[in-house]
């Protein structure tokens, strides 16, 4: 899968040289940049997307820890892509909804890092 010089990746890229990128806003990004799509495509481009992410390297998904040790670092969610695009895709409705703190986040890696700064 190939999405070089896709807008939506690019956003996030450069929006991940300054923050992680809460679930919520890939979603917000694919459904301005198609907006006829319908709520079952915007799923399927937000978990292509994902998935284009975490495999080239470009991207963690996690989430912020709640202890009062570290609070506000980022936890890796383990597991190989599948296993979090599975736990992405049972929990969507959760991840999704606004009614409480954003519970899916991306981090920029190195490599993402560096692909950002690049196109920027």
């Amino acid at each position: 899968m190939n999405l070089q010089n896709n807008p939506v990746v690019e956003e996030i890229l450069y929006q991940g040289l300054t923050d992680w990128i809460g679930l919520t806003t890939v979603v917000s990004l694919i459904e301005e940049e198609a907006a006829d799509a319908t709520p079952e495509g915007v799923k399927a481009e937000t978990l292509r997307l994902i998935r284009y992410l975490l495999d080239e390297g470009l991207a963690r998904a996690g989430e912020l820890s709640n202890s009062a040790f570290d609070s506000g670092d980022f936890l890796d969610w383990p597991g190989d892509t599948a296993m979090i695009l599975g736990r992405i895709t049972s929990d969507w409705e959760d991840l999704t909804s606004l009614d409480h703190f954003e519970p899916c986040w991306l981090r920029l890696t190195d490599r993402g890092r560096e692909i950002a700064q690049a196109l920027g």
